[in-house]
């Protein structure tokens, strides 16, 4: 018996990668047409029947067709191969060649953030991979092995459930405020209470709800006028609500002569 080990090249059974795949069973024999109808519904329909028996030709033409498709599939890898190496690389971007997609990691890791594709003629598109997700329904810790879907819709509930004056500056729920430091309340931090400091007697807070720079006629309720001058300006309207702190009252003692002044009231202490 001959040894098939010394006849590569010969003989199928010892034929290179390449002779395999195109050297197609009965390619220049005797072989029989079948139909695609005949060809789906079996050997019954081939052979003519249940109890049919095959012939050589058609037995080429059942082989012929499955080296075929395997020769195809084998053409296509090949060109894959050719045109880029390996077609597919994972790695940093530097390694992006020509005719290739590249799924690029950062440095040093195996953490893909994105892909790469360079065509023929050396245009690279770059595609950055997006987190597509919904709100989680409740708030529930991360935990590893969670998708990116899942870790994002659990992090958006956190910040949708947080409160007004989470990331504020007045984060005591107790704000203390002075002449100087005065809020209009449209000014404040939701969820937090605020006092106001003084050591002035008769102290007065009107609250307004527009503030107007100039005149206007006729005049609104609730509003505040400011005059620089006695001709009329343009309006400025703020739609903020606005306080006033009034310091007008002047307590005076029983029998006390004062120089009373236009729009000062004033209170007799007993």
């Amino acid at each position: 018996m001959a040894d098939l080990e010394n006849m590569a090249g010969e003989y199928i059974n010892t034929a290179a990668e390449k002779d395999l795949f195109e050297s197609l069973f009965a390619d220049t024999g005797s072989r029989e047409s079948i139909s695609i109808r005949d060809w789906t519904a079996g050997w019954p329909a081939i052979v003519g029947g249940i109890n049919g028996i095959p012939t050589s030709r058609q037995f080429n033409t059942l082989q012929y067709i499955a080296d075929m498709k395997s020769f195809i599939l084998y053409k296509a890898v090949v060109a894959l191969q050719q045109a880029g190496a390996t077609g597919i690389r994972i790695g940093p971007p530097q390694e992006l060649e020509k005719n290739m997609i590249l799924f690029e990691t950062i440095k040093g890791t195996n953490r893909i953030v994105r892909i790469r594709r360079k065509d023929s003629e050396g245009n690279e598109q770059v595609f950055d991979l997006a987190a597509v997700f919904e709100m989680a329904q409740e708030r529930e810790n991360i935990q590893s092995g969670d998708t990116l879907a899942t870790l994002f819709g659990k992090i958006a509930r956190f910040f949708e459930d947080m409160k007004a004056n989470c990331f504020s500056d007045a984060d005591d729920p107790f704000v203390q405020m002075t002449e100087l430091t005065y809020k209009p309340p449209a000014l404040r931090t939701k969820g937090t209470l605020y006092g106001l400091i003084t050591n002035k007697r008769g102290l007065i807070i009107n609250f307004y709800d527009r503030y107007i720079s100039g005149r206007e006629n006729p005049v609104i309720e609730r509003t505040l006028y400011g005059v620089e001058k006695t001709g009329r300006t343009s309006l400025e309207l703020d739609d903020t609500p606005y306080a006033g702190i009034l310091s007008c009252i002047v307590y005076v003692k029983a029998g006390e002569t004062v120089n009373r002044k236009k729009g000062m009231l004033y209170i007799v202490e007993d």
